[in-house]
């Protein structure tokens, strides 16, 4: 097989932002349901409410100041919400990580799900590879603090954050596995995943580097495929 003839969906972001089913409403909804032990307020349109207003601020100040420096002053300053509105919402400030968490990996497993359910490995790699560099360019916020506040989160959770990692390199390698042809001749799949992933990252690490017209997030994708598939194919 040559990397001309693999047969590819050709999913673009804009067929891919149409059916996302984590748009801001649902995953906050989603999140209030998942993580109810860490949300003080019962009432999901009043817990949701606040949630999009603390976290549209975290991911404001974060950038600037870094979680750990982060006060609940700055909070208050930058939400509006009253003392107690953000007690009653975020009873600890680590729970805002701790959902951070939470929100990536319930889509990135959802990615996984889905490439898993297709038969040919070069969809199934299409499929995650993309999902992962659209769903992370639609929640680029979300991605971004877990990258760099994992060191933020309870030792458990961090433990957590480190597996998801782990688990995205494990299922491109699988899937690169399955379409290597001569791996003894080639790069080891482990390392093609770990570069995969690595420039699934860049992405959304520095989102100014990719804002001229060139630069579109479909060409990224097919550009990262195609890297893929001559790396296993040559």
């Amino acid at each position: 097989m040559t990397d001309e003839c693999v047969p590819l969906r050709a999913l673009t972001f804009a067929d891919f932002k149409k059916g996302f089913a984590y748009d801001e409403d649902r995953l906050y909804s989603l999140l209030f349901k998942r993580n109810q032990e860490l949300i003080g307020i019962r009432r999901e349109k009043f817990a949701v409410r606040n949630l999009k207003k603390i976290f549209r601020a975290t991911f404001k100040l974060v950038p600037k100041i870094g979680f750990q420096a982060m006060s609940l002053r700055d909070l208050l300053a930058e939400t509006g919400l009253s003392m107690g509105g953000v007690y009653l919402t975020i009873t600890n400030k680590d729970n805002i990580a701790i959902i951070v968490k939470d929100a990536v990996t319930l889509v990135c497993e959802d990615i996984v799900e889905t490439a898993k359910a297709e038969p040919d490995p070069a969809v199934a790699l299409e499929v995650l590879i993309k999902g992962y560099l659209y769903s992370s360019l639609l929640l680029q916020p979300w991605f971004y603090f877990l990258y760099f506040e994992t060191r933020s989160l309870p030792q458990e959770h961090q433990k957590d954050s480190k597996n998801l990692e782990r688990s995205q390199v494990t299922e491109i390698e699988r899937l690169i596995s399955r379409l290597q042809e001569k791996p003894e001749r080639g790069y080891p799949a482990e390392f093609i995943a770990t570069m995969v992933l690595t420039m699934v990252q860049e992405r959304y690490l520095k989102p100014w580097k990719y804002k001229l017209p060139a630069a579109t997030i479909d060409e990224y994708a097919e550009n990262c495929l195609g890297l893929i598939h001559r790396s296993i194919h040559h």
